[in-house]
């Protein structure tokens, strides 16, 4: 009875100790792994920015402008080399919003749904800071309660942009007359 009583805490603290080493070699492993697979995911919405361009000298800015909204991205950036890769991509595309908003509305730019995914961009940049800058564990300004505002900002800016959208193609319909 004595030995069985011994015996169960060591077989809990081993079976601790060797989960404990697994996740530490899954973390090992699968470290590298994910940066492949981050930046491949990106290289899609980077594809879709390019078809993008090929649409707007081709002429076609209504599906420019859908292409345009399906070509922001919208996770959260985990690898730091790759973050400014993506505050850049976001810039361009804002940049195209803002030709293609010009020329539906005749060289002006006066769309407040524009003005507000420039400040969800921004707002997003200094988001994505503050996560590389996060703690890991709990506390204030923890990772997750920065992921968790990254996803709410990702919301807005995808309500926005989906806003930016049907505002212009509105403007590039001809007036219908009743």
């Amino acid at each position: 009875m004595l030995i069985f009583l011994i015996a169960i805490p060591l077989v809990l603290v081993a079976i601790a100790i060797v989960l404990y080493l697994s996740t530490i070699l899954y973390g090992a492993i699968t470290g590298p792994f994910e940066g492949v697979f981050e930046r491949r995911r990106f290289a899609r919405y980077e594809a879709r920015a390019s078809q993008c361009d090929e649409l707007i000298k081709h002429g076609e800015q209504q599906r420019a402008l859908e292409l345009l909204h399906a070509a922001f991205y919208p996770y959260t950036v985990r690898h730091r080399e790759l973050a400014s890769r993506v505050v850049n991509h976001h810039t361009a595309l804002l940049s195209r919003a803002i030709a293609l908003t010009a020329e539906a509305q005749g060289g002006t730019v006066r769309l407040l749904s524009l003005a507000k995914v420039d400040r969800l961009l921004s707002e997003r940049s200094a988001l994505q800071r503050r996560y590389f800058s996060a703690s890991p564990g709990k506390g204030k300004d923890s990772r997750h309660e920065v992921n968790v505002a990254l996803r709410m900002n990702g919301r807005d800016l995808s309500a926005a942009l989906h806003q930016l959208v049907t505002e212009v193609a509105a403007m590039q319909r001809p007036p219908t007359l009743h």
